[in-house]
């Protein structure tokens, strides 16, 4: 099941629509939380694939909790970078539902840079 999660990923980074399409139950439900947006499988290959720039993406993290296969992955072109957590739920080898939490990477807020608290995880570099 990793591979296919991590050939999962390595389509949405291409764009590839075609490949992608085949990852998909045609009833599929893909929500994005963060911006209470819910899509069938036409309109998020639109969403995915009509999204301008080169991206690049890196799982860091897969887990299986029964019928759900989660992801942690890192999403990002030269100028932007994100981190999605997503909850897929496949069924017959294909996708029929999935859930995600986009955020946009960047710096700790001032506040608690002020604090002098917390450090760096890694060493990613933001841009602004």
């Amino acid at each position: 099941m990793e591979a296919f999660f991590k050939q999962y990923w390595s389509c949405i980074a291409a764009q590839d629509e075609e490949r992608l399409r085949d990852y998909f139950d045609e009833d599929a439900c893909i929500r994005w939380h963060n911006t209470n947006e819910q899509f069938n499988v036409e309109e998020f290959l639109r969403a995915n694939c009509e999204y301008p720039g080169k991206w690049n993406g890196e799982i860091e993290r897969i887990e299986t909790i029964e019928k759900t296969v989660i992801t942690v992955t890192r999403v990002w072109t030269n100028e932007i970078s994100f981190h999605v957590t997503s909850f897929f739920e496949v069924t017959s080898g294909r996708i029929r539902k999935l859930d995600e939490y986009w955020s946009d990477d960047g710096e700790a807020p001032q506040w608690r840079q002020d604090k002098h608290i917390g450090k760096p995880i890694n060493k990613i570099l933001f841009h602004k």
